[in-house]
């Protein structure tokens, strides 16, 4: 009632939480048509989000060509076809899979299931960053970890968790590091950790590992109860990054907490059918890894001969530093339409992850480096 008369423009806004001023945004790579835009460049080159360079599967195209008529029903909530799916291939029950809007909502899904203000979470530094920002929205500081040799400190990761340790977020290989925690000293590491702390284990560069080294006890230890959380993605391996499709696999009570949190249509019925035809392109997916595997290769050579020092990778990316010249070197890329994804937090801004691109692409970058150092 006393409102009543006074202009909009007199009432205070409603201010948002005291807090979110400190939460840092996560910040995406940059997208090609607003270089297009702003640099007046036709042929834009993006190596800044780790995609497919082979984009996605045929198969997947196939079947969201046959689901358009549908778009105007509403998705399976539940994704029941594609979590049958993956449940199946894993040796799981459906009851363990969650299905997310890419593999970065499941992050969310656990911070808002699990944490809570007074809780504690670890995470390692340089790593994912929206691991901080979910524990962050949900009110709880991370404690963070630095890195030894652009790889997790294993001992001091043990000596982080305290009893109000709630959560630890490993994402295993690392971005934006391309680093990989061997598989034994992760097998270690998990039984090491108390039983009641619950481990995510973030794997969307999983398909890129080589399959002698990589680490398999993940979804065994999860058939056998352990308080674990794998998540995997269809973005990249499988290029399917602007259809934002993930899962989570989990013990079934855990996934019913994730459920419980999750919005009812968070994936739509275009990538839920892409999702389920990608997974039985096995000819697309082995021939993006020979790309990934030959480019990854070549690209190393040309950075040594550049003189850029970069981290032995076993992703789809190299992480470089381009020194003092930094910030001119980027821009000197965006002026010839070449995207890549500096690093802006304290202690790396002269790095920079850049994926691998097609042999065409990777020669343009190298071209252009070498333009720009002169």
């Amino acid at each position: 009632m006393g409102n009543v008369g006074r202009s909009r423009a007199d009432v205070s806004p409603t201010p948002p939480r005291a807090d979110l001023e400190r939460i840092w945004p996560y910040v995406p790579g940059r997208h090609r048509e607003e270089i297009a835009l702003e640099y007046g460049v036709r042929d834009v080159l993006k190596l800044a989000s780790n995609e497919n360079p082979l984009g996605p599967s045929p198969r997947a195209l196939d079947a969201i060509a046959r689901h358009l008529g549908e778009a105007h029903y509403y998705p399976d909530s539940q994704a029941r076809a594609l979590r049958s799916a993956l449940a199946e291939r894993n040796g799981l029950d459906a009851s363990q899979v969650v299905i997310g809007n890419g593999s970065v909502e499941c992050i969310d899904l656990v911070a808002r299931a699990f944490l809570r203000p007074g809780d504690e979470a670890v995470v390692g530094f340089p790593t994912f960053p929206r691991f901080q920002i979910a524990c962050q929205v949900v009110g709880v500081r991370p404690r963070v970890v630095p890195h030894v040799d652009w790889r997790f400190d294993l001992e001091a990761l043990r000596s982080a968790v305290s009893p109000r340790t709630r959560v630890v977020f490993l994402d295993n290989p690392c971005n934006p590091t391309g680093t990989c925690i061997e598989a034994g000293e992760l097998s270690a590491l998990l039984d090491e950790l108390p039983p009641e702390t619950l481990v995510v284990l973030d794997r969307a560069y999983y398909e890129f590992e080589s399959p002698e080294t990589r680490f398999e006890e993940d979804v065994d230890r999860i058939r056998d109860g352990a308080n674990l959380v794998v998540l995997r993605t269809f973005s990249k391996a499988h290029g399917l990054a602007g259809l934002r499709i993930g899962w989570a696999v989990t013990r079934p009570e855990h996934a019913r907490a994730l459920d419980r949190v999750r919005e009812a249509f968070n994936t739509n019925s275009l990538a839920q059918a892409a999702a389920l035809a990608a997974l039985d392109d096995e000819d697309h997916l082995g021939a993006t890894l020979e790309v990934v595997n030959t480019e990854r290769a070549w690209l190393s050579a040309r950075f040594h001969e550049l003189g850029f020092e970069h981290v032995p990778s076993v992703t789809n990316f190299l992480f470089t530093n381009l020194g003092t010249r930094a910030e001119e070197v980027n821009e000197g890329l965006l002026s010839r339409g070449i995207v890549i994804r500096p690093m802006s937090a304290p202690g790396i801004e002269s790095w920079a992850r850049i994926s691998l691109g097609s042999r065409s692409g990777n020669e343009r970058l190298v071209a252009a480096l070498a333009e720009i150092l002169g």
